[in-house]
């Protein structure tokens, strides 16, 4: 189906396949949203595309978005293997809004949200995540607030800070597992980092700082940058001795050694009068 043969009796595809006004249809009437729920273990996020009327994508970036949580909320398709990352009781208290300056959702959720919800760092970063990734699939969400009946949180069961914005963290998503040497590790300790910002203990509430771990990391770094001056002034020191201690010394060019050579490899000799490397 879709190939035929040409002049050298070779399959190759079709320019089109003609197909039903209805199966057409349902292909031009719907639009993709990505949603992400709990893997069996509840340990990582996995995509699943469901379909959504176009007539709903084009109301408003807004209506998408709240459409967005609220297929999170029903949780994954019947028979996945998927689990919800959203209490079945949480709706949104109101509306997703969009702020277009700073590209940040504000999702409002009614108390249930937090008070049906099981607790543990686990289950809270991929609930939380849960979300944030699959608004930021939208181009308009860089980042995810929350708020509960409409008022900031400090906390999100006691382990995440809840009053500041989540950016996106594709390093959670079991597809997209980084691995050591790639950019994708990089980007893997960034998030990292990210996430441990929200969590409580590393900052407190309004506090715009670095996290502990990352002023260890800074200050391990300027002292081994401290360390590598102090050795190459030292290394450029013994070079200049013994330059001195040659400098007075003349280099003919049949001994094979030009002046031009010797510069080169910064005028620097061994005892039998060799170029140093």
């Amino acid at each position: 189906m879709g190939l035929q043969k040409g002049d050298s009796d070779e399959v190759t595809p079709v320019s089109s396949i003609a197909i039903g006004e209805d199966e057409a249809k349902k292909l031009t009437d719907k639009v993709p949203v990505h949603l992400y729920f709990a893997n069996e273990d509840n340990t990582r996020l996995k995509l699943e595309i469901r379909y959504m009327p176009v007539s709903e994508a084009k109301k408003s970036v807004n209506n998408l978005a709240g459409k967005i949580v609220e297929e999170l909320i029903k949780g994954p398709s019947e028979g996945s293997a998927l689990k919800s990352t959203i209490p079945k009781e949480a709706k949104l208290a109101s509306p997703v809004k969009i702020d277009a300056e700073s590209s940040t959702a504000t999702v409002d959720f009614n108390k249930e949200f937090v008070s049906k919800h099981p607790g543990g760092k686990d289950a809270e970063r991929i609930t939380i995540y849960s979300i944030v990734n699959s608004l930021t699939e939208l181009k308009e969400i860089e980042k995810v607030k929350f708020t509960i009946d409409g008022k900031a949180q400090k906390e999100f069961k006691g382990n995440f800070r809840f009053d500041s914005a989540f950016p996106r963290t594709a390093s959670l998503i079991s597809k997209e597992v980084p691995s050591s040497g790639t950019a994708d590790y990089e980007e893997a300790i960034q998030n990292e980092d990210i996430m441990l910002e929200h969590e409580v203990g590393n900052m407190e509430a309004g506090d715009a700082t670095v996290p502990e771990k990352d002023k260890n990391n800074e200050n391990n770094k300027n002292n081994e940058k401290d360390k590598n001056n102090e050795n190459n002034k030292n290394d450029k020191n013994n070079k200049n001795d013994k330059n001195d201690k040659k400098s007075g010394e003349v280099y003919q060019e049949e001994d094979g050694i030009t002046e031009e050579i010797f510069n080169e490899f910064g005028g620097a000799l061994d005892e039998n009068g060799e170029i140093m490397e």
